[in-house]
């Protein structure tokens, strides 16, 4: 399996328009595309929107958890390939942290060459924390978060009271779409699984 996610609680002030209702939306999107053209990938591909990202990555946890923590969740471990990420930031999608996995980081070069007219730009080894893919590192399992554009989003947008709707562009949205759907379904018709740093417990 293939699964996909982003967050849909907010801070305090604002709705979390860009933190993270707008990577939810463009997973859903994501989602509908692969549809649409009714692929047939070798692998199933899934999609959460988790709660509580918040206040602890409450809902990715609690699923990690139920679902792949565990002698009882052995096989189900062993049958996820990848988790992927959308948060944080802002702006088109360029790249993926690879949790410096340097096993898999010529995989998503490949897969972000055809991608580079819609604003890819790069792939980067180091980790980034707070965000859901911990869940499943936590595990040992393969998850990766994208590299976005931060302009405006640490000093005006990222848990504040003006993260609400205007601050999201829609094209910004299609671009990520578009990039979440590649990426999914290169995971899910790759004949290999994608390679882990470590076995899985």
């Amino acid at each position: 399996m293939v699964l996909l996610g982003a967050h849909l609680d907010s801070w305090h002030s604002a709705t979390g328009a860009t933190d993270n209702a707008d990577a939810s939306a463009a997973l859903i999107e994501a989602m509908r595309i692969l549809k649409a053209l009714d692929l047939k990938p070798r692998r199933t591909i899934r999609m959460a929107l988790w709660g509580g990202e918040e206040q602890g990555l409450l809902g990715s946890r609690a699923y990690a958890a139920r679902h792949y923590a565990g002698d009882s969740n052995a096989t189900a471990r062993e049958k996820l390939s990848v988790y992927l990420n959308n948060d944080p930031g802002t702006g088109p999608i360029y790249g993926w942290y690879m949790e410096e996995n340097a096993l898999i980081k010529p995989v998503f070069d490949a897969w972000l060459e055809p991608l580079k007219d819609l604003g890819m730009r790069k792939n980067v080894t180091a980790k980034i924390g707070n965000t859901d893919h911990l869940a499943f590192t936590a595990l040992g399992l393969p998850a990766f978060n994208t590299l976005q554009d931060y302009t405006d989003y640490d000093t005006r947008d990222h848990h504040t009271n003006m993260d609400f709707a205007e601050r999201v562009r829609v094209d910004d949205l299609k671009q990520n779409a578009i990039v979440l759907a590649t990426f999914a379904y290169h995971a899910a018709s790759r004949r290999e699984k994608l390679p882990r740093t470590r076995p899985v417990p």
